[in-house]
């Protein structure tokens, strides 16, 4: 979720002509290497400088979670904390927390048209992979017929379900499977 939502956010911001930069913790695994984040993203420390006007941290319940971009955070003239689980703290200066959203993501579909902008095809498929992973494919119970509905809009930008489906939830990297074997390998029985 925090992964595209952010990205959605970013593209949203460049479609407004201004600059925006995910700062993330670390390269982003291989399974998301289908969105649009190469040039929208840096890894923290890639930089020596990092002096942002305003930071909003996505998906993120507080301070802690941040990791070493906190020092961004507590950097930047201006903050904001968008968010939907129940234990945000509500650390930034201004605090968009709706612990009935699904995702972040879907709170990010809900205020870009505030903002005037209108969803593209980039932003849906961000916004629609950060839907889909924090339900589990619309497995989990945090799925609501907002969730749902959200979803149809974003699929009518023409998401390929069944790829986005195969990419995130089909795909296993070499490494996994190899840690996998490993893991069932030393696998012992009790009782």
């Amino acid at each position: 979720d925090a992964l595209g939502s952010a990205l959605a956010l970013a593209l949203a911001v460049v479609s407004m002509d201004k600059e925006a930069l995910v700062v993330l913790e670390e390269e982003p695994s291989s399974t998301f290497d289908f969105l649009p984040w190469k040039g929208l993203s840096k890894v923290y420390g890639e930089q020596k400088q990092w002096n942002f006007k305003t930071v909003i941290a996505v998906d993120c319940g507080d301070l802690g979670r941040l990791g070493r971009r906190k020092e961004i955070f507590d950097k930047a003239e201006a903050t904001a904390n968008i968010d939907h689980h129940n234990t945000n703290t509500h650390f930034a200066a201004l605090n968009y927390v709706d612990t009935g959203a699904s995702a972040t993501a879907e709170i990010i579909y809900r205020l870009l048209p505030l903002a005037g902008i209108e969803v593209d095809a980039d932003i849906a498929l961000c916004l629609y992979v950060a839907i889909t992973t924090d339900t589990g494919g619309f497995r989990y119970s945090n799925t609501t017929p907002d969730t749902h509905m959200i979803a149809a809009r974003l699929i009518e930008k023409g998401i390929d379900v069944a790829d986005v489906a195969r990419r995130v939830f089909d795909t296993t990297s070499f490494e996994k499977v190899k840690l996998m074997g490993e893991a069932i390998r030393s696998i012992e029985l009790h009782e």
